[in-house]
């Protein structure tokens, strides 16, 4: 085969491979800096967002498209599985955020494929912002009712350990823990009475009347409490139920962090979606539903939380007149114990 002919057929194939993939598609990155809030005399560094991403993403007829991408916009039908066309869909994107002083990475990446039958997308997440992280695997078979599609399938997800805190496996007393993290406490008296600051057992007279000056002795023990210091030596509780109030929330929580289990977990789940959209000029309504009722663990620590997985949208708008249109837009989902939401609405008169 002489060289014209494999230059041509390697042409040919990239063309037919990366022509539609990349056909429709936007490149953007984006740099932002800011001020950011500054309390009493407290400095911090100067925010910043850097975004970098890829998207192939058709509109629904109520967007617009932008002229430009910066990477923070939110997409809320992004979320919804059925797209506003059929075929080949995607998002990359990629973000180093540094805001009130905290520097965390989210990253989001997925592709979906859908024609009249079925419907598969393949995500990655990463938001460091929400300690929120899985990959999964979703095909659906899809039913068309008028203007709304029926779907279910099977979904796997892996992710990081969650609702399994390391502490559950910590086998030593607690405040094993935190004499670990630097905490060191002092035996001192519950009930000092004679005020040398030693505990003691001794006998005490009980007089049970001041004019005969009758009474008994008790053999009386002043009792063990425990006086806890920080790392820096610093005074912090003044017994073992204080401490245990006040601070073994902060030691447990670093213990969490500092020995998370490393492996990642994984379940099949079954889903279940529901996906409307009617509009026209004047209206659109957008609503799309996928719940997780049923989840099978497949490792030693998959999730366990009773709360269903769940990601709820919805985005409602009408022109009242001419002049007048009202919106009302929101989602909810819950991952792991980790909830989050966003609602807008507003009204625009036009001029």
């Amino acid at each position: 085969m002489s060289y014209e002919r494999i230059i041509s057929t390697l042409v040919l194939a990239g063309s037919l491979c990366f022509g539609s993939f990349f056909s429709n598609s936007t490149f953007y990155g984006s740099a932002t800096m800011g001020t950011p809030y500054v309390n009493d005399v407290l400095n911090l560094d100067d925010d910043f967002n850097y975004t970098f991403g890829i998207r192939k993403i058709a509109l629904f007829p109520y967007q617009v498209k932008n002229n430009f991408y910066k990477g923070n916009e939110k997409h809320l039908n992004d979320n919804a599985l059925f797209g506003a066309v059929e075929g080949l869909e995607y998002l990359i994107s990629a973000s180093s955020v540094l805001n009130q002083g905290h520097n965390y990475i989210d990253q989001e990446y997925w592709l979906k494929w859908s024609n009249n039958k079925f419907v598969t997308k393949v995500k990655y997440l990463d938001k460091g912002s929400r300690d929120l992280q899985f990959a999964s695997l979703d095909t659906r078979y899809k039913l068309k009712l008028g203007p709304t599609f029926l779907s279910i399938g099977g979904s796997f997800m892996g992710h990081p350990t969650y609702g399994h805190p390391a502490y559950a496996d910590y086998d030593l007393p607690w405040w094993q823990l935190a004499y670990d993290y630097g905490y060191v406490d002092y035996e001192i008296p519950t009930f000092d009475l004679n005020e040398n600051g030693e505990i003691d057992s001794y006998y005490v007279w009980i007089e049970t009347d001041e004019y005969t000056e009758e009474g008994y002795w008790v053999y009386y023990t002043e009792g063990t409490n425990y006086y806890w210091e920080d790392p820096n030596g610093d005074a912090v509780a003044y017994s073992d139920a204080e401490f245990h109030q006040y601070h073994m929330p902060n030691i447990i929580n670093n213990y969490n962090e500092d020995n998370k289990v490393k492996e990642w977990q994984a379940e099949l789940s079954l889903v279940i979606g529901l996906d409307f959209y009617l509009g026209n000029d004047n209206y659109y309504s957008h609503v799309w539903v996928n719940a997780f009722p049923s989840t099978v663990g497949l490792t030693e620590k998959s999730y366990d939380g009773s709360d269903i997985q769940y990601d709820v949208g919805a985005l409602v708008g009408a022109n009242l007149s001419e002049h007048i249109g009202v919106f009302i837009e929101g989602s909810t989902l819950n991952y792991y114990g980790r909830e989050e939401y966003n609602i807008s609405t507003g009204v625009n008169y036009r001029f």
